[in-house]
């Protein structure tokens, strides 16, 4: 079976970029083909790129390919979708967004991607109950189609065993992303008198910046909280296993991979209650903070730890995810997929009144 991976500007790095080579990398036993949409921050100059893309699915589409898998992440790659639909090609689409994208929050744009879906052969979602987060037309069969972790998360021991709490936060620093939340936590845990050392590791714009190193300045914790350049994927790794807690208090990721990523190398997440996150935490374990001041929140459930419980939650939950995560296992899952909704193609429908 050929698919065709279709999402994702290698130009404009980030996480659906990241999702689209590891799923081209594990599916490489299937002879996968990855062609990027070039989508993203979408300007007049990038339609030459558009077009190349457009035309590069009907070639592979002469060439025999069997289904097209869409990473959705914003209105541009819809045109694919219909593409692929005059090509006569099967399509498979995945959306990479959650509820409090504008996507979803715009009516226009919720509609339009509610109607312009009931052109795909099939919805391949990324966790379970993703349906309830965002609107999805109801005519596509749904699939859960799952996640493809970095190969370093999944086989380098995982584990923190320092004498202090250690806390990791990662992101593009932003109020939405919740790196000022994680300084409101730090803070909550001085007061409490809890020993710990913390790491921002991410990029901002320069008013970002100053505005964090501001915040953490007035709360005193400048020899707590160290800020860290962005890390290449097998540093960031690394510093996922040498953490206990992930601090991710982000109001925009629809299914933030890190979570993930921190509980295969054995750090304990506390996350706010979106949907993807919070089923990452169901499963696996870790906190989603409650009420309005969610850094109380999230201390208080640190304090009523102890290190060694904490470090032992990480553990399981570590094992658990590596087993689930494996390449192998995520490869084999999106080619059923792909096998059932072309037996459902091929398959004639029922008379009216059967």
């Amino acid at each position: 079976m050929r698919i065709c991976i279709l999402g994702g500007s290698p130009q404009q790095w980030g996480g659906l970029e990241s999702y689209c080579d590891r799923a081209h990398r594990a599916l490489a036993p299937f002879s996968p083909v990855w062609l990027p949409s070039q989508t993203a921050y979408m300007r007049l100059s990038r339609l030459k790129d558009v077009g190349r893309s457009l035309r590069q699915l009907q070639i592979l589409q002469r060439d025999g390919l069997d289904v097209v898998w869409l990473q959705l992440s914003n209105l541009p790659d819809l045109v694919y979708l219909l593409w692929a639909r005059l090509l006569r090609l099967p399509v498979i689409v995945t959306p990479h967004f959650g509820s409090n994208s504008r996507l979803q929050t715009k009516p226009l744009r919720r509609g339009l991607i509610k109607t312009l879906l009931r052109q795909a052969d099939a919805l391949g979602l990324l966790f379970a109950g993703q349906e309830r987060e965002i609107e999805l037309p109801a005519g596509p069969k749904r699939h859960v189609v799952g996640t493809f972790l970095p190969q370093a998360s999944l086989s380098l021991t995982a584990g923190s065993d320092g004498a202090v709490l250690t806390l990791l936060h990662a992101a593009r620093f932003s109020r939405e992303k919740g790196s000022f939340l994680t300084v409101d936590l730090c803070r909550a845990l001085a007061d409490r008198g809890i020993a710990f050392s913390a790491r921002l590791v991410g990029r901002a714009d320069a008013e970002t910046m100053r505005a964090l190193a501001d915040a953490i300045a007035d709360a005193g914790l400048g020899d707590r909280i160290t800020i860290i350049d962005w890390l290449g994927e097998e540093e960031l790794q690394s510093a996922l296993r040498q953490t206990d807690v992930l601090v991710h208090l982000s109001l925009l990721d629809a299914y933030p991979l890190i979570v993930l990523e921190a509980l295969a190398g054995g750090a304990v997440p506390i996350v706010c209650p979106m949907a993807g996150a919070v089923s990452m935490v169901d499963r696996y374990g870790g906190r989603v903070v409650e009420g309005h001041d969610p850094a109380r929140d999230a201390a208080d459930w640190l304090a009523s730890l102890s290190l060694d419980d904490l470090r032992a939650q990480g553990r399981r939950a570590a094992v658990a995810v590596r087993a689930d995560y494996d390449w192998a296992v995520c490869a084999q899952q999106v080619v059923d997929i792909a096998t059932t909704v072309l037996a459902d193609l091929r398959t004639p429908a029922a008379p009216p009144g059967d």
